[in-house]
């Protein structure tokens, strides 16, 4: 590929955005980020690769830049043309970063060059395109069960409590859920749903939308008006949305941690720069004016401040990331697997068990209707890849040995002892149980991990090193994901047990030839119809994933048929959309 300049056309786009204000740009793109789904996949929209980390990019990319610009951004014909352009070299810079060959480079472990550059790409394409699909609940889960016993401590560094900090990230929610329905409110009344309903069937002549629409309620008229000019109206909250719920200076601290001022010097100019909004996801606009950017982040952009706040040194950090991994991981997934096999009859759970004479102490293994299944859960770190493909592959290898390579090799020493002994000893703390392994039917290999490794992980034939070529490949899957697969599949089967054997039966014959960034996407095949899964996985051809399969949980989710409880221990913590 042609070589490009990254400063020079990051700058052509920034000088091409800033026509605009930064207040209208940034709302905007607010707008779009949250309400893309409801709106037609056209013009300059369709261009963009991702939707939500494009659009991070541009916001941060206009900020970064001390013009004021003239122009009101709105869609129109010629601001759509104008995004378009900004779109087509956007796909320049980030097909740079993905398909630039580094001549000279000596690539080990993988022999085959073109090996190794899919693994950059498709890892760039993960980590700074891909969005990850998982519910608000969970987000807020995993702050409760991480954080609750540091109660003391965040409130004497940050001045702040627990409880008030998700109460607050809650709040925000409803808040633009009331908005929401308010700036939509013309859709109420009957006469604006006919004149719509006569204006998308073709049925209106020009400019008989408008002389129609004045014969409306003066309400449904400037409800409209301010909903078609103002879209990203109820993104915008102010101070006194809180009032009523939380005292002046919680609210004050809440927008000093997760807002940055739309005023201030910021200088992200490349398209894989952190982007401040990750953190700080609220662009704050006026003295009292705040805007949304990315409302789903707030879970997570609270959980990476109570991190930080609470690994001030080295010792903190240990028992951190000691609870994260050894104590939360492990007894959240742990509970996972208990609520999917409770209908179960004959069941056995061993944790934190050494198995015969091997010295080193395993997670969990399950034993239900003569299978067994075998659980490393691994909270190992995922970093931001390099640009430099050389040196992006030799972190990502890192990293996926550190954790699901480490976990197979680990899960691969329990199954050669039940497959290679008449019989196992299972010792725990304070006891120990003789396994007679001919009872076992069929073994099976879950690695469990706490950061989502996307395409790499769902296709292990990618990096995973197997003993002999012939091994049955694990299972790996990101927490989240398997909480949510679990979940849907208890409450759609009546055997759900049978269920999950039928789908790792099949789904370790994918691995080495499956095209997909998220397990999910192949959960859902799964679930959607399992017998063409079957017919799938037993075929040869290399499979591609339908984007759109994401939609099955999503449909699930807003139906309130997948619903997520706040954790039982966190309940004294907060209280969350009403659990």
């Amino acid at each position: 590929m042609k070589k490009i300049d990254l400063e020079k056309k990051s700058l052509e786009i920034q000088k091409i955005i800033s026509r605009y204000t930064k207040e209208s740009f940034v709302c905007f793109f607010a707008d779009f980020i949250r309400h893309h789904p409801e709106r037609s996949n056209i013009g300059f929209s369709k261009k963009f690769k991702s939707k939500l980390k494009d659009s991070l990019y541009l916001i941060m990319l206009r900020l970064s830049t001390p013009l004021a610009g003239k122009e009101e951004l709105h869609y129109s014909e010629k601001n759509d043309l104008v995004l378009q352009q900004v779109a087509d070299i956007l796909l320049e810079i980030v097909s740079f970063y993905l398909s630039k060959n580094y001549e000279g480079n000596e690539f080990d472990e993988i022999s085959d060059k073109r090996q190794k550059l899919l693994v950059h790409e498709l890892a760039f394409k993960n980590y700074f395109q891909n969005g990850i699909l998982n519910y608000r609940e969970q987000e807020v889960n995993k702050v409760i069960r991480m954080f609750k016993p540091y109660q003391d401590k965040i409130q004497e560094r940050l001045e702040i409590d627990l409880k008030t900090l998700i109460n607050l990230c809650n709040h925000s929610e409803l808040i633009y859920r009331a908005k929401s329905i308010n700036s939509k409110s013309f859709i109420l009344d009957k006469g604006f749903d006919k004149l719509a309903r006569q204006s998308a069937n073709g049925l209106l002549a020009e400019n008989e939308f408008t002389d129609k629409l004045l014969e409306l309620s003066n309400e449904t008229q400037e409800s409209f008006l301010n909903f078609f000019e103002k879209p990203h109206q109820c993104l915008l909250f102010a101070k006194q949305d809180f009032h009523l719920s939380f005292e002046e200076k919680h609210i004050d601290i809440f927008c000093g941690l997760f807002s940055i001022d739309i005023k201030d010097n910021h200088s992200n100019l490349f398209y894989s720069q952190q982007n401040p909004l990750e953190n700080k996801p609220i662009i704050r606009i006026s003295d009292n004016q705040y805007l949304n950017v990315y409302q789903k982040q707030l879970p997570s952009a609270l959980y990476d401040l109570l991190y930080t706040t609470l690994t001030q040194t080295k010792k903190e950090k240990e028992q951190v990331n000691f609870r994260r991994g050894k104590v939360v991981l492990e007894s959240h997934t742990l509970d996972i697997f208990k609520k999917f096999f409770k209908k179960s009859k004959r069941i056995k759970i061993f944790t934190n068990y050494y198995i015969n004479n091997e010295p080193e102490e395993k997670d969990i293994l399950i034993l239900v209707d003569n299978n067994a299944y075998i659980i490393e859960c691994k909270a190992s770190r995922y970093r931001e890849p390099r640009r430099v493909t050389e040196q992006a592959y030799q972190r990502i290898k890192s990293d996926f040995n550190d954790c699901i390579q480490k976990g197979y090799d680990q899960c691969y020493q329990v199954e050669q002892e039940l497959l290679n002994n008449e019989k196992v000893i299972v010792s725990l703390k304070n006891k120990s149980e003789v396994i007679i392994t001919n009872e076992i039917h069929e073994i099976f290999c879950i690695v469990v991990t706490s950061e989502r490794f996307a395409s790499i992980q769902t296709d292990l034939g990618l990096m995973l090193k197997r003993k002999n070529n012939e091994d049955p490949y694990p299972w790996s899957i990101y927490v989240d994901d398997l909480e949510t697969f679990l979940k849907v599949l208890y409450n759609s089967f009546s055997n759900p047990s049978r269920k999950i054997f039928n789908f790792l039966e099949h789904r370790e014959l994918l691995h080495g030839r499956l095209i997909t960034n998220d397990e999910l996407d192949v959960c859902a095949m799964f679930l959607k119809d399992p017998k063409n899964f079957k017919e799938i996985c037993e075929s040869e051809y290399v499979v591609f994933t339908d984007p759109t399969l994401q939609n099955y949980f999503d449909k699930l989710y807003f139906d309130k048929k997948l619903k997520f409880r706040i954790d039982v221990t966190g309940k004294q913590i907060c209280k969350v959309f009403g659990n």
